[in-house]
C-alpha cells in the first residue's frame, strides 16, 4: 500500500481544496499546456472549478496537471474504455520502482482540505475550520507503464499530462499506473474512485495545531522506517499512534506490504461510498 500526497498544497496552488457537505473536489495541480483547463472540469453540474476558485480567491492558473485523475464525472472528454490513472516521474517515480510497486498494489492519495460553505451564491472557507489531511481516492494497479519504453501506450490514455510530457520528462524516470477495472477485494466495484468525505478519511488530529500532525491506526505499529519522510513525532498510544513529520519529503509517502495496513487501506474502500 502506497500512501500518495496530490493536488494543491502550500507551496503549489497556496489554498486548500475544499470539502463541501460530504464531497470532497481535490484542486490539481496547476500546469501551462496540458490543455485541461480547470473550466472545463465540473465542480457541480453547472458550475466548473474555475468558478469555485475564483470564489475561493485562486485567480491565476488556468490549467491543470489532473493527476491521479479519479473521478469520470469531473470531465466528459473521456475516450471509450477510459479507467483511472494516475502518474509519476523523477525521484518519486524512483520510489515507487526501487521498492517494485506495480500489479496488484493499491495507491490511496490523501491531500489539504478544508470545508467551504455557499453564502449568497458564493463560495467561502468556513471561518475558523480546520486544516487538515484527508484521503480522497484510490487506485489499484492493474498495470505500470514505462513512458520512455516500447510499450504501446493505450490511445484511451494519451491525453495524460504525464504522457503529454514524454519528451521533456524523456530524460528521467516517468511512469503510468493503470487502475483495475473492478476492485479485487469487492468486483462490484471499480478499481479506482474518489471518496466521499467521512470522519475515518481525516488524518490530521483534531484540534491539531498543523495539518501534518496525524492520527494513524494502531496497524502502522513498527512501520515507522516504511516513511519515506522524516519522522518529528511518533507515539504509539494504546488504540492510535500519533505521528507528525516534517519538510515536504517525497511525493509517496509510504510504502509498506504489511498485510494489516493494506487490510485497512481495503476496507476505506469496501466500506464507503466512491464516485469513479
Amino acid at each position: 500500500m502506497i500512501l500518495s500526497r496530490k493536488g494543491f498544497d502550500s507551496s503549489t496552488g497556496g489554498k486548500p481544496s475544499p470539502i463541501l457537505g460530504d464531497k470532497l473536489a481535490t484542486f490539481h495541480i496547476p500546469r501551462a499546456d496540458t490543455g485541461i483547463f480547470y473550466k472545463n472540469l465540473m465542480f457541480t453540474e453547472t458550475e466548473s472549478y474555475l468558478d469555485i476558485m475564483k470564489d475561493l480567491g485562486i485567480n491565476t492558473f488556468s490549467e491543470t496537471h489532473l493527476d491521479p485523475d479519479l473521478d469520470s464525472s469531473i470531465w466528459k472528454n473521456r475516450e471509450d474504455g477510459w479507467r483511472g490513472l494516475f502518474g509519476q516521474s523523477g525521484i518519486s517515480q524512483g520510489t515507487l520502482h526501487n521498492r517494485k510497486v506495480g500489479p496488484g498494489d493499491l495507491f490511496l492519495f490523501f491531500g489539504w482540505f478544508k470545508q467551504v460553505e455557499k453564502v449568497n451564491g458564493v463560495y467561502r472557507y468556513v471561518p475558523h475550520a480546520p486544516d487538515l489531511h484527508v484521503l480522497f481516492g484510490y487506485l489499484e494497479v492493474d498495470q505500470m507503464i514505462d513512458v520512455n519504453g516500447d510499450k504501446e501506450i493505450p490511445e484511451w490514455a494519451e491525453y495524460h499530462p504525464h504522457i503529454q510530457a514524454r519528451e521533456e520528462l524523456k530524460s528521467k524516470r516517468n511512469a503510468i499506473y493503470v487502475a483495475n477495472r473492478n476492485f479485487s477485494k469487492d468486483r462490484k466495484k471499480r478499481g479506482w474512485g474518489t471518496f466521499s468525505y467521512r470522519d475515518e478519511l481525516v488524518l490530521t488530529q483534531e484540534g491539531a495545531k498543523n495539518r501534518t500532525e496525524w492520527k494513524i491506526p494502531l496497524c502502522f505499529k513498527g512501520e515507522e522506517a516504511k516513511f519515506t519522510h522524516n519522522i518529528k513525532q511518533w507515539e504509539e498510544e494504546t488504540d492510535v499512534i500519533r505521528m507528525q513529520t516534517s519538510g515536504r519529503g517525497d511525493q509517496e509517502m509510504y510504502v509498506s506490504d504489511n498485510k494489516e495496513v493494506v487490510n485497512w487501506a481495503e476496507s476505506l474502500i469496501i466500506n464507503g461510498p466512491a464516485r469513479s
